[in-house]
């Protein structure tokens, strides 16, 4: 299945930093409602041989980049860790970073679908921006990436804490975040919180959500599979 459609290039995209990110859904439902609702029934067109695993699970040679950049799909398989850099076709050590795609006027978004294994959700499935893969000493230590939607402070907090169960998060400091967004609303600066990291969903996953002045927050999520 291919990701969402385009949409309106927006200014805050060069806000993110680079080494932000932090994977996951908005909503394992809801991220499956937005594909439906945004007309991506379609299916994502099928690899040749050499743009997937033999499991059919994304590869990241440049075969692979190549299928992925026409399907805006990734699928990534973090089941069993520890999990080898090689055999997905990327360095021992090294960032890859899967930028947004532009089409003319738009960006188009990513379909990351994480499988994670054992019991409970078993991985997760989102609609994000960006894509950005750490690997070291051979093996692969953070998947990352920000979801598509911007949303106000409350709302990400609900989204979140309604997610707790899924991801396994602790969210027992939620009167400190409220006091943490309180305080730099009154001094005019950004702030930041964090969910997790927590293996409820099969592998470890937190979720950070960065705010600006004006209350809108870039939820992204970073899954950190095992290295032993």
């Amino acid at each position: 299945m291919s990701v969402q459609a385009g949409r309106k290039k927006r200014a805050w995209l060069g806000w993110i930093p680079a080494g932000i990110l932090v994977i996951a859904i908005i909503g394992v439902g809801v991220a499956s409602a937005v594909l439906v609702g945004g007309g991506l029934g379609a299916p994502a067109p099928r690899p040749t041989k050499g743009q997937v695993t033999d499991l059919n699970w994304s590869i990241f040679t440049t075969d692979g980049l190549d299928f992925i950049a026409s399907a805006r799909q990734v699928r990534i398989d973090l089941s069993s860790p520890p999990i080898e850099a090689g055999l997905l076709g990327l360095d021992d050590d090294g960032t890859l970073v899967l930028d947004p795609i532009d089409n003319i006027d738009t960006t188009l978004d990513y379909d990351l679908i994480v499988n994670g294994g054992g019991e409970g959700a078993g991985g997760f499935r989102s609609v994000v921006t960006q894509i950005t893969i750490v690997t070291e000493g051979g093996l692969v230590t953070h998947v990352t990436a920000p979801l598509r939607d911007v949303i106000n402070f409350r709302q990400t907090l609900d989204v979140l804490v309604g997610e707790a169960d899924v991801f396994g998060w602790d969210t027992s400091g939620i009167d400190a975040i409220y006091q943490t967004a309180a305080d730099a609303t009154r001094a005019g600066t950004g702030y930041e919180f964090t969910f997790g990291p927590a293996d409820a969903a099969g592998t470890p996953v937190s979720a950070t959500a960065r705010c600006d002045t004006s209350g809108y927050c870039i939820v992204a999520y970073d899954v950190t599979p095992p290295v032993r």
